[in-house]
């Protein structure tokens, strides 16, 4: 599924891009990066790290909202119940 870059880079290495829980976690533990950034994901989850934990589903993230000003899809997301 990934390709080694650690073939032409030296240091810690950051994975993003598209990545789901699984994916992520395969990643890491196969040694391919040494952390994962999930930057649109967190947009729509802002309990993104209890959804992943609980193994619940992730809200769509909606693109039209991304760096708009007002709350609009930054706090109107639903969040986990409790």
């Amino acid at each position: 599924m990934f390709t080694s870059s650690r073939k032409i880079a030296s240091g810690p290495f950051i994975l993003a891009g598209g990545l789901d829980k699984d994916g992520a976690e395969q990643a890491l533990i196969e040694g391919y990066s040494d952390l994962i950034a999930m930057g649109r994901a967190f947009f729509s989850n802002s309990d993104l790290v209890d959804r992943m934990r609980q193994n619940e589903p992730l809200n769509a993230p909606d693109p039209s909202t991304f760096y708009t000003p007002g709350p609009q899809g930054y706090t109107d997301y639903p969040a986990l119940a409790g």
